[in-house]
């Protein structure tokens, strides 16, 4: 599953894709998962609340990681480690560091897919 993430980096976001060629957040997250013979639903809300919510203590690669602009779950990303993540953001598909900088302002917590 994380081979297939890295596989997309650099390929471009649109909202409301889910690839091949480019990609929403979770539509991204999906196809990665789903390369893994995994299924999540299709929005970054509906794979919040199929996760089991983690601390970060206990996150690792293959983790789901959620973030929030002030109302619900507005963006998902793929836990990589070392506090990085890959995600489908406006700039494409990239890493990101989640534990400082902008991302950290917004984030949310983990999840873990029962099946993962």
């Amino acid at each position: 599953m994380i081979a297939d993430a890295k596989a997309q980096l650099g390929k471009s976001y649109r909202l409301g894709a889910t690839g091949p060629d480019a990609f929403d957040c979770s539509g991204f997250t999906q196809h990665a998962f789903r390369a893994a013979g995994i299924s999540l639903p299709r929005t970054s809300g509906a794979q919040y609340g199929a996760a089991t919510k983690i601390s970060a203590s206990q996150a690792k690669p293959g983790d789901l990681v959620f973030f929030s602009y002030g109302g619900g779950i507005a963006h998902v990303g793929i836990y990589v480690g070392g506090g990085t993540m890959i995600n489908a953001q406006n700039d494409g598909v990239k890493y990101d560091n989640i534990t400082s900088g902008y991302w950290a302002k917004y984030l949310v917590g983990y999840g873990r897919v029962a099946n993962f």
